[in-house]
């Protein structure tokens, strides 16, 4: 004891006599100098310098002091994503600065203005957002954007005209671009190509760090997509996802020019989509009072989403898929709006736990969905197109429900499997027509296509007796080795491809489904038809929340954005450095995007294929 104490007593004296003594002044943070320089070199990319180079804010030739400056204007398409149709682009750059940034819109017409001036406004933010919400280079340099809108159509629509023009021109003491689309959605792209031909300039003189912004001297770029329906699904009945996080994979979409938001809003697990003239259906039907999308919020999510070009379509999967909000009918005297509904031995019932399936012989279950179908109507953007679902009907549910057996028989519908497809067939047929009456109640008297998935229902020998051409768009989510999606082609129907085994972005993370890298869904083409609308990617959110959602969902969709947009001949080894590109530019805007490659690799374009 008497040691320690010793010991102790020493050592705090030491301590104690030398940090008395102690007069060493801190060492100078230490200055990283000199820094890699990236070079552009013709038909692979850009490259970092083998040795370390002075730091310099100047970029001057082929050698630019980041590689996504380099990228910005390295190649036929420099950093653009997707690709155009046809670009040229100058190599040589000009710092500008939002404050000097100006947006001509007298050659718009006056119905347009309000919503370009909202689009204008999201540009301006996308460029501070390069240099993470402060350019702190200023440059007097006055930039001039004009734009000329040629129509006062507003409507966003499948035939919606897309096209534009932009043309940037500079000189030392000014830079203009015109902007020349037939639309505002067309102009909005543009505006989004024009963010593309601007990069950060960070520069780091050890004392400060500082951000500017430089954009290509010269660009011609006319361009227009080759399909007119590019979609994204996000599945928010599974694993509710908060409103913040559907935003931002809006501005995502937006900034790969996506154009439709497939809303799967509600499953047979939650029902979050509050319904004004059905409260049940949230009531009974979402995970917590605070895990609902509120009719304020799914207005404002439309309008949000028409700001970037992209039209909401709501799906309320139907007549399987439905349960946890459906299941409150006998405690309101109504009877059973659905069955099955969270079935223990759910096996034979549903493709998976919870089951639930609407009961077609209850009048009641068709009021209550004109009264939701009231509600959809009013939420979504005009013309409305509306997904109603039609996947996945399991017979053996409606075969265990004896009020359903007994509606069949006063029917003559036999209970064998065609007795099934007729009581089926007409739930749809008079949910259409309900449809129908709540558009037109609002207006839309012109007779509006709806959306269903691919079944049973819309095989090549059953869909011609059941379902219209002329009034339903198929989704065709088969593998890519169905003949489905062909046959429905030669019948005449329009389609929507979104091969599960491809562009289904829940594989790879559960049974025996197989994992699609970027480059897998880039490669994939769909056939170059009329009737083929486009395609979609799926994110199913069995195994992802918000938590994860960004790297699951990105880069991997915009692999599928260019291959929608524009069909390129050329592969992923071209496209692979302007994807590089896009990752950081998404990471600027706030969104995740998962890793494409080691790091190193990133810096080396074409070094690791």
């Amino acid at each position: 004891m008497e040691f320690w104490r010793w010991w102790t007593a020493a050592t705090l004296g030491l301590v104690c006599l030398v940090s008395s003594q102690d007069t060493t002044v801190p060492p100078a943070p230490i200055v990283y100098e000199p820094s890699w320089t990236y070079k552009c070199v013709p038909d692979e990319g850009c490259h970092r310098s083998a040795h370390p180079q002075p730091t310099s804010s100047n970029s001057s030739g082929m050698v630019f002091a980041s590689v996504d400056l380099c990228r910005t204007v390295c190649g036929r398409f420099g950093g653009l994503w997707p690709r155009p149709v046809t670009a040229a682009i100058s190599m040589q750059t000009v710092r500008i600065h939002p404050n000097f940034l100006r947006f001509d819109l007298s050659n718009a017409p006056v119905e347009t203005r309000e919503i370009l001036v909202e689009m204008t406004h999201v540009t301006t933010q996308n460029l501070i957002d390069e240099c993470d919400g402060n350019v702190s280079v200023v440059v007097e340099t006055p930039v001039v954007v004009y734009i000329t809108v040629k129509t006062t159509n507003l409507d966003l629509t499948l035939d919606t005209q897309e096209q534009y023009r932009l043309d940037v021109q500079s000189k030392e003491s000014n830079a203009v671009i015109h902007i020349v689309a037939e639309t505002v959605y067309g102009a909005r792209h543009a505006l989004e190509t024009f963010s593309h031909l601007v990069s950060s300039d960070k520069l780091d003189d050890g004392a400060q760090y500082r951000c500017g912004l430089r954009m290509v001297a010269g660009a011609k770029i006319w361009d227009q997509p080759v399909y007119k329906y590019r979609g994204f699904l996000l599945d928010t009945s599974r694993n509710f996802m908060p409103m913040d996080d559907i935003k931002r994979m809006l501005d995502a979409m937006a900034t790969v020019k996506m154009n439709v938001f497939h809303w799967h809003a509600t499953d047979s697990h939650s029902f979050p989509l509050e319904s004004k003239r059905v409260p049940q259906f949230t009531r009974y039907g979402a995970y917590s009072a605070y895990e609902i999308y509120s009719a304020e919020e799914i207005r404002e999510l439309v309008q949000y989403a028409r700001v970037r070009g992209i039209r909401v379509i709501i799906e309320i999967d139907s007549p399987a898929h439905t349960g946890n909000g459906w299941q409150w009918g006998k405690e309101y005297g109504y009877g059973d709006l659905a069955v099955c509904v969270n079935a223990k031995q759910w096996r034979g019932l549903c493709i998976q736990p919870p089951c639930g399936q609407l009961n077609p012989a209850n009048p009641a279950m068709y009021r209550v969905l004109r009264d939701l179908y009231k509600d959809i109507a009013e939420y979504l953007p005009k013309p409305a197109l509306f997904h109603m679902g039609g996947d996945e009907v399991y017979l053996g549910c409606w075969n265990s429900s004896e009020e359903i057996v007994s509606y069949m028989e006063s029917k003559n519908y036999d209970t064998s499997v065609d007795g099934f497809i007729k009581l089926w067939s007409e739930f749809h047929e008079k949910a259409l027509e309900i449809w129908d009456e709540e558009l037109s109640e609002i207006g839309q008297e012109d007779k509006q296509p709806v959306m269903l998935w691919s079944s049973e229902l819309t095989q090549a020998h059953r869909i011609q007796k059941h379902l219209s051409k002329d009034r339903y768009i198929i989704e065709v989510w088969e593998p890519i080795n169905s003949p489905l999606l062909g046959q429905l082609i030669r019948l005449g129907y329009k389609v929507v491809s979104v091969p599960k085994d491809i562009w289904y972005l829940d594989h790879g993370f559960w049974g025996k489904t197989t994992y699609s890298n970027w480059r897998r869904m880039y490669a994939h083409t769909l056939p170059r038809d009329p009737h083929v609308l486009g395609g979609e990617v799926a994110a199913w959110s069995e195994y992802v929340d918000s938590q994860g959602l960004d790297t699951r969902v990105w880069p991997r969709t915009a692999a599928v954005a260019e291959r929608l947009w524009a069909d390129p001949n050329s592969g992923a080894i071209a496209a692979e450095s302007r994807l590089q590109r896009l990752r950081t530019r998404l990471g600027s805007r706030g969104i995740r995007a998962d890793v494409l490659s080691p790091q190193w690799c990133a810096q080396h374009d074409h070094h690791c294929v």
